[in-house]
């Protein structure tokens, strides 16, 4: 393939579907969000944000409002159910670090990607699209979703899957949960955060 890419398609509208989508999109690529559901996800989940995802989001152009509506932590740490600490991060030692640590629950995350994604005309998100197939052709991909109007294809120049851990795309391209590259852990992970006033 030789020149310009003609359109992008990125299947999952999560914090990694929208932030590849506004990165293509700042750089003039035209891209199609394709997310099952209807809307943004409202649940909180992930919220710390460390050196590497704050450099993609300085990439991005949306940093500063991820500071503004959140904030930056003085210090982390791990503990066992008991409470017993595992270990810590002091995170103010060098408070003017550019790459330091950033807290905004993931929700927070997702509306402010998606209020920059809607500034660029090169991008656009259909909602209710959930990918059943997917193919490629001599010069393109494609992908088949269902949708309240029924089936429809939309193809570009790739289709990258930003569809989540049960993602079709994975499943479609290297067969069953046995097959998927990584590592998915047996254990329950569970995240709070402690305020002292």
């Amino acid at each position: 393939m030789s020149g310009k890419l003609s359109k992008v398609v990125v299947v999952g509208a999560g914090p990694s579907g929208l932030l590849l989508s506004l990165l293509l999109a700042r750089h003039g690529v035209p891209v199609e969000l394709l997310e099952a559901t209807h809307e943004l996800d409202k649940q909180p989940r992930a919220a710390h944000y460390s050196s590497p995802a704050v450099h993609e989001l300085r990439r991005a152009g949306v940093i500063d409002d991820v500071i503004e509506r959140g904030f930056k932590p003085s210090a982390f740490c791990w503990r066992k159910p008991n409470g017993e600490m595992i270990g810590h991060l002091r995170l103010d030692v060098d408070p003017d670090d550019p790459m330091r640590m950033v807290v905004l629950p993931l929700d927070r995350l997702g509306k402010l990607l998606y209020e920059h994604l809607q500034r660029y005309p090169e991008a656009s998100v259909k909602w209710g699209h959930r990918v059943v197939a997917l193919g490629e052709n001599a010069d393109k991909a494609w992908v088949q979703a269902e949708t309240d109007n029924g089936l429809v294809t939309v193809e570009g120049d790739y289709v990258i899957g930003a569809d989540g851990a049960n993602s079709f795309i994975r499943r479609t391209l290297f067969g069953g949960h046995e097959s998927f590259p990584g590592e998915t852990l047996n254990a329950t992970i569970i995240a709070t955060n402690v305020g002292y006033y």
